[in-house]
């Protein structure tokens, strides 16, 4: 063992609650160069993202009962639930690398490792980055001696949920570094397009929305046959599963049709005057942060309804435009753009709101409490000794 802080990182499921950890990571690397990290993740996006970030990973077997999981994938929930298998993965895992300080960044696999945490009198921090509070972070919140969260009205939430002793930090929701500092140039330059010219980016999250691929497809055509957007340059990032039968808006060197984005996330970012997209946490932390003008459709099966109630800040303040899953066509999505392209003063306007939202110093204050706790530990452990 090193002499650096010790520290587990759990979340999955999503790059909602991937890319906030990945971010956590990179922040406590900065602030403690010695620092040993191991992520504990599930079989789902965590799996490639966390090892080709670099980070050591470690798998356990748990599976999601929300809604929308095969009937199958169900039962094996169930089954590894009944032999308690998550948690005694987690506990083994706990023991073997000894961490000082456990954090958690939602979805259900960080469940058995904060209670494992728990169990083992390991300081354990939970993060959720929504404006309404995700299942497992209910279930976490008496666990946990500090639970992060993005707003102040969750703070409110959990304030009087929390086990006595711990505490609630309103720190926002962590992003990584580059998606902030990453040029202009830089961004146009990794997809070949033009710093000078209006760029337009959709993004459907992680898991891609085919009902955005092809709202947007069909929008974009209709504006690139139009004189005056004969400039425009289109980013659409489909989503790998939805990939093979997506269509571009047209063929050229101004429309990219991606996959996937990772990674050069940041850089797609940074190229956009206006973004279309879910209204996922992470996704509303990373546009606000930026200081992006975007056009948000929440995603009308999200579990606790958290999307529609994430984007109504950046609504309210004039920083995006919301279209309701369930309104959105080809048409509408047309008619919203070409307003927004076609008034480069509101665009402005727009992006100057979404900056005054952003907290992109979030990724730095969860180390902060993450590491006082480590520390703490480590003092605890060398009176004992």
């Amino acid at each position: 063992m090193g002499t650096g802080p010790r520290v587990v990182l759990t979340g999955g499921g999503t790059g909602g609650h991937v890319y906030p950890a990945l971010a956590v990571a990179e922040a406590i690397k900065k602030r403690s160069p010695g620092a040993e990290i191991l992520y504990v993740g599930g079989d789902r996006i965590e799996a490639k993202a966390v090892p080709a970030a670099g980070l050591p990973f470690r798998g356990i077997s748990v599976h999601g009962l929300a809604r929308g999981v095969s009937a199958s994938k169900r039962l094996l929930s169930l089954a590894e639930l009944a032999i308690c298998l998550p948690l005694i993965q987690s506990l083994l895992v706990l023991r073997s690398f000894r961490p000082q300080v456990v954090i958690g960044t939602g979805g259900y696999v960080s469940g058995p490792v904060l209670l494992a945490a728990r169990m083992r009198g390991i300081p354990c921090v939970a993060l959720d980055g929504n404006r309404t509070p995700g299942w497992t972070s209910r279930a976490v919140a008496r666990l946990v001696d500090v639970m992060a969260v993005a707003h102040p009205e969750m703070a409110e939430f959990f304030a009087v949920r929390r086990r006595r002793g711990s505490r609630v930090e309103v720190t926002g929701l962590p992003i990584r570094a580059e998606v902030v500092s990453c040029s202009r140039e830089a961004g146009a330059a990794a997809f070949g397009f033009d710093p000078g010219r209006m760029t337009v980016v959709a993004l459907g999250g992680s898991l891609g929305s085919q009902r955005i691929n092809e709202a947007f497809a069909g929008a974009t055509a209709r504006l690139l046959q139009e004189e005056r957007f004969c400039d425009l340059q289109v980013l659409h990032v489909t989503g790998r599963r939805f990939f093979e039968r997506a269509r571009p808006a047209e063929s050229g060197a101004r429309v990219r049709l991606l996959p996937y984005l990772e990674p050069h996330y940041a850089e797609a970012l940074a190229a956009a005057d206006l973004l279309v997209a879910r209204a996922g946490a992470s996704t509303v932390a990373e546009v606000t942060a930026r200081g992006l003008p975007a056009v948000l459709i929440p995603w009308a099966q999200a579990s606790t309804g958290e999307q529609a109630l994430n984007a109504e800040p950046l609504a309210r303040a004039g920083a995006a435009v919301v279209i309701p899953d369930a309104e959105l066509s080809a048409q509408r999505l047309a008619d919203v753009l070409g307003e927004l392209l076609s008034d480069p003063g509101r665009l402005a306007r727009m992006a100057e709101a979404s900056r005054s939202l952003g907290r992109p110093k979030a990724a730095e204050a969860v180390a902060k409490v993450a590491l006082e706790l480590a520390v703490g530990a480590r003092l605890a452990a060398q009176g004992r000794s």
